[in-house]
């Protein structure tokens, strides 16, 4: 559907420039080629579904581009890219229940009374509502009835990433997917190692538990209140992991909350980066939405998913922080220095590579050079920095 739908618009696009102006006809292919699936909305919806077809390397992807600026791609791409952030299709119910019965046994049913049906999906795995049977867990405090979030990971995931990627590699060459200035080998490889990790729940698992710990010891997120939900440890698996049931939207909704809960928000989540980074060195690196939770009944926001979580090394930290300073004071000797000694430089780039370098690292500088409030929208600043490349 993807490529007949086009196929056609290009077709459409052809015809009606050549008869308006038949001596742009090789400007006319170049422009239609590169945004060949951005040019209706029909074609944008195929491509949403294509992806959420695909799972795994697919849905990272999409992930990954969806929390693009909007004034780096397309409309009509970031609303295709929005409804990626909803999950993957579901697998067949006889597919889930095989891999229930693979990782909990003939009697999980014991254990769990699970919703069959997933309200909501992740890269690797979709996740379903469920509420604990009684006499299982009464040792450890978790009462009959309470309500649990149970993530299944798809059966043969993790065997499937590199050729997922290729194929996918080839679909996003083919059609124009990636917006400008986005380097689409760097993604796919981040997007790699990011779903070789997240394979590995019970890794996900200790994760969890650790920043469960820093989150609710530090008065200010407290405060804020910032929550991660508990993991139900005794029913982990290598495919399947359960936690508290939370309620909340992603957080991109708060954006129809007034101004001061969303600087509430946003001050807070600013806050917890720096913290991740440069105090506790152990970071939650996936960028997406859906790991945040927000309820706006309680004004809570939760921290869910943390497969991809990572710890730093000081030497790396202090690095990184150089860095950060030398944009905010427009050093460029530091800049260069660091970037080439921390491997985000080679060094021989060229004038041009270097100069976007430094550009795009200033502007990034910016929220740091004044202890006065910083206003990320006026200053457009993630669209500026795509525009160094």
């Amino acid at each position: 559907g993807l490529a007949v739908g086009s196929v056609a618009e290009l077709a459409r696009r052809t015809v009606g420039r050549f008869s308006s102006d038949h001596s742009n006809a090789a400007a006319i292919e170049s422009s239609s080629s590169s945004s060949l699936v951005l040019s209706n909305a029909a074609n944008t919806q195929r491509l949403s579904h294509s992806l959420r077809r695909m799972r795994g390397a697919a849905m990272k992807l999409g992930q990954m581009l969806s929390i693009q600026d909007e004034s780096i791609a397309p409309p009509a791409l970031t609303q295709a890219l929005a409804q990626v952030r909803k999950g993957a299709e579901a697998m067949p119910t006889r597919q889930l229940l095989r891999q229930l019965e693979s990782e909990w046994g003939e009697k999980w049913r014991e254990k769990v009374d699970l919703e069959e049906r997933p309200f909501a999906a992740a890269s690797i795995g979709q996740v379903h509502r469920g509420r604990l049977k009684e006499g299982n867990h009464a040792e450890r405090g978790w009462k009959e009835g309470k309500r649990v979030a149970v993530k299944v990971q798809y059966p043969g995931v993790s065997d499937s990433i590199e050729s997922d990627l290729s194929n996918l590699t080839m679909l996003v060459k083919a059609t124009g997917l990636a917006p400008p200035g986005l380097f689409l080998e760097n993604v796919i490889r981040v997007g790699r190692e990011e779903l070789k990790v997240e394979c590995d729940y019970r890794r996900e698992v200790e994760n969890q538990k650790r920043f469960r710990s820093l989150i609710s010891s530090d008065a200010g997120l407290v405060a804020d209140r910032f929550r991660v939900p508990e993991v139900i440890e005794d029913l982990c698996t290598d495919k399947i992991l359960v936690t508290e049931y939370v309620h909340g939207g992603t957080i991109d909704k708060v954006v129809d909350l007034d101004a001061s809960e969303r600087n509430r928000i946003g001050r807070a989540i600013l806050r917890l980066t720096m913290l991740e980074l440069f105090v506790w060195r152990f970071m939650q690196t996936d960028p997406n939405w859906g790991n945040f939770l927000y309820d706006v009944r309680t004004r809570t926001t939760y921290l869910i998913d943390f497969g991809a979580a990572r710890e730093y090394d000081e030497e790396f930290v202090r690095g990184y922080l150089n860095i950060v300073v030398a944009n905010a004071n427009k050093d460029e000797e530091t800049l260069m220095k660091e970037s080439v000694r921390m491997g985000f430089l080679t060094g021989e780039e060229n004038g041009v590579m270097m100069e976007a370098h430094k550009m795009s690292g200033f502007c990034l500088g910016e929220p740091f050079q004044s202890y006065e409030p910083y206003d990320f929208k006026a200053s457009r600043i993630t669209s500026r920095i795509s525009e160094h490349g």
